[in-house]
């Protein structure tokens, strides 16, 4: 029986070990949002998964929905996040700290066109600019605004409404959050509370 492979990109976020070779992963795709899918064999030093699925890696994979799961059976690396932040822990921490949020507030299956594309131009932004600590802190409440916005959970605030609305990141806009960056933190923890998660 043959079975229908579904192509897509994604951000793999983690990966936990299952029996001896496997590894189950939390991808959040550009297709079907959260995606829990399991690699066979991917832990073998032969596997050609392996590497294309490292966490903070942004993948092409092909997809197989099983009975119970889902599985990957290709991937192709297009970058891996961890790499080209080499140079700057700062920045990766950063990154580190938004794919744990996204892991926590995406639940099911449900394509997120707009998130994913702030997520693919905040990772972007990071890597071709320089940043002092002020400015990657104003960059890390803007991600995480547009996360909660992007999901439902950012009440509309016209003091707030250019950093989450827009798409794009300048250093002018992110200059713009040090006048409100302690309101910012306020709304954000008041969303994440509401979330529950």
């Amino acid at each position: 029986m043959s079975h229908h492979i579904y192509h897509t990109e994604g951000f793999v976020l983690s990966g936990h070990s299952v029996g001896e070779a496997n590894k189950y992963f939390w991808i959040f795709t550009r297709d079907f949002g959260m995606v829990g899918a399991m690699a066979q064999g991917v832990r073998l030093l032969q596997s050609k998964l392996r590497y294309s699925l490292q966490d903070y890696s942004y993948s092409k994979i092909s997809l197989v929905r099983g009975k119970h799961v889902w599985r990957i059976v290709g991937a192709i690396k297009e970058k891996n996040i961890r790499e080209t932040l080499i140079g700057d822990q700062d920045k990766f921490k950063t990154v580190v700290k938004i794919f744990a949020l996204l892991g926590r507030l995406v639940r099911g299956e449900e394509k997120n066109e707009s998130l994913f594309g702030h997520i693919i131009t905040a990772c972007e932004f990071m890597e071709k600019e320089n940043l002092d600590k002020n400015f990657l802190r104003n960059c890390e409440y803007i991600f995480i605004m547009r996360i909660l916005w992007c999901l439902g959970y950012m009440v509309e605030s016209k003091d707030f409404k250019e950093f989450f609305e827009s798409n794009n990141w300048t250093k002018e806009l992110i200059s713009k959050m040090s006048a409100v960056s302690r309101e910012a933190v306020s709304q954000i923890n008041k969303a994440l509370k509401e979330t529950q998660l």
